[in-house]
């Protein structure tokens, strides 16, 4: 925290308790650090004086909410109060680990999220190649995941929502995995792999954000519709017991019926409630509440009511929130830091910026893909179609009725299914070409997102850049804040 004051004498007096002061800087008009006077009184104080950086920038201090999730961390490890206590734990327990692996630094606190984002790509990659078939289409999903730009700034920013967004497509693969299975002509405990994996990820996402939750009622609506096939499979097999159909025979499928189906609904018992309700017990472990007289359970406890009370009471507004049905036109990106490198305030210089938006070849043209996908689920009841209609809107459907604000990044958990989603398009769309007309097609659109992410890469990354060129070729929009004037 920086506070300007002009004086000879500092008292400082704490209005809670506990409070705690890990380090005190004073400068000179000039930027020149002041020692006090009695500084040798208060040696914890000031023992770290040449540490003060010259100019705070994202490289050597905290931005937007990491100075939230951050500190946390440290928290964690430290076995302090948690401050920031609106979200479970698991996600600021991975940021944690960074922490504890590489020191409390900027490097520290961000590398664990730059490996879930990393990690995504080859998670989208398989997701790709299982629905469409191509490993063209599963390289193209991928390379848009990667020149997007919302992927590449909240992988890069000690926050939680890439870890959320980590574990819903992981637990969406496992569940099309699964999907895929029919307990009539697959080893039951083959299936129970996927969907094992499934309910564990679904258990890792709660416990990093409470929108995993979301995410979990799509899950259940696929489950539910595989099981209402397998019913029906086995319907059709009581009308004709010595028939076969695809290999199967009718007299097996009647045989198998109900211990598949009981034992698959016991299975996700445990590893859809129990499994996911023990990690997120456990990831209150680090967690320290402020009454320091309560127990585990009650702190815990208490912190689902605070949560809660957070978020359905909070009445604030922000300069750069902006509503759900918004976020696919790219109406208000979320401008995260900005610093002056050179030049003063509307004078022009080298300016340093990082916002939070997606790239506009893949968030536009995938407004189309959605609209299609839908299209095609209604009128076809296409099963990869209704599959990502189903995810997506599990993410997306429920910020219609959140009240409290928003901002663009809440799409983050929904864009891997809009660019599955724009997989399936361009897949469907090329058809009729000839192999090689197809993948120039798909090379074409990927050098476009490129082109774009390398144009706007200044402005996503905190790269210097000129403030004229943000303001001539980036700033498509007057909504558009990405830069210091």
């Amino acid at each position: 925290t920086k506070l300007d004051y002009h004086g000879n004498v500092i008292k400082l007096k704490a209005k809670t308790n506990p409070s705690s002061i890990m380090e005190l800087v004073f400068l000179d008009e000039n930027g020149k650090i002041l020692t006090p006077l009695n500084a040798a009184d208060y040696p914890h104080l000031f023992d770290e004086q040449d540490l003060y950086p010259e100019s705070r920038t994202f490289k050597n201090g905290m931005y937007f909410d990491e100075i939230y999730h951050a500190r946390t961390a440290y928290e964690f490890i430290n076995n302090l109060t948690s401050y920031e206590n609106t979200h479970p734990p698991l996600g600021k327990g991975f940021i944690a680990l960074g922490v504890l692996i590489f020191g409390m630094n900027p490097f520290g606190w961000r590398f664990c999220g730059t490996l879930f984002g990393i990690m995504m790509l080859p998670l989208m990659y398989v997701f790709g190649k299982k629905l469409t078939d191509k490993t063209l289409f599963a390289a193209f999903a991928t390379l848009l995941m990667a020149f997007d730009f919302m992927h590449f700034a909240q992988s890069r920013i000690a926050t939680i929502d890439v870890y959320i967004t980590f574990f819903v497509i992981a637990m969406y693969l496992c569940m099309y995995i699964y999907s895929n299975y029919s307990f009539y002509d697959t080893p039951l405990k083959k299936t129970f792999v996927p969907l094992g994996l499934s309910g564990v990820f679904m258990g890792l996402g709660i416990a990093s954000k409470w929108t995993g939750m979301y995410a979990g009622a799509g899950l259940a609506v696929i489950f539910f519709g595989v099981v209402a096939k397998r019913i029906q499979e086995y319907k059709f097999a009581l009308k004709a017991p010595k028939e076969v159909s695809s290999g199967i025979s009718h007299s097996s499928i009647i045989k198998n019926f109900k211990p598949n189906l009981i034992k698959t609904l016991v299975f996700c018992i445990v590893f859809f409630v129990l499994i996911p309700a023990l990690i997120y017990v456990l990831s209150y472990l680090p967690y320290n509440g402020y009454d320091k007289n309560a127990g585990f359970f009650k702190e815990l406890i208490d912190n689902q009511t605070s949560m809660y009370d957070y978020h359905s009471k909070l009445n604030s507004t922000h300069s750069f929130a902006s509503r759900w049905y918004t976020w696919p036109f790219l109406v208000r990106p979320v401008w995260y830091f900005s610093a002056i490198v050179t030049g003063e305030y509307k004078s022009g210089g080298l300016r340093s910026g990082i916002s939070a938006f997606g790239n506009p070849a893949i968030w536009w043209i995938g407004i189309i893909a959605i609209i299609y996908c839908f299209s095609k689920c209604i009128k076809d009841k296409n099963k990869n179609t209704t599959f990502m209609c189903i995810a997506l809107t599990a993410q997306y459907l429920p910020w219609v009725f959140v009240t409290r604000i928003n901002f663009m990044y809440h799409f983050f958990p929904s864009l891997p299914f809009m660019i599955l989603m724009i997989a399936l398009f361009i897949k469907d769309a090329t058809e009729d070409l000839t192999p090689k007309k197809r993948f120039m097609a798909c090379l074409i659109f990927i050098v476009l997102c490129a082109v774009l992410f390398i144009l706007f890469y200044p402005v996503i990354s905190g790269a210097n850049v000129d403030a004229e060129f943000v303001a001539k070729y980036l700033r498509w929009f007057k909504t558009w804040v990405l830069t210091v004037d």
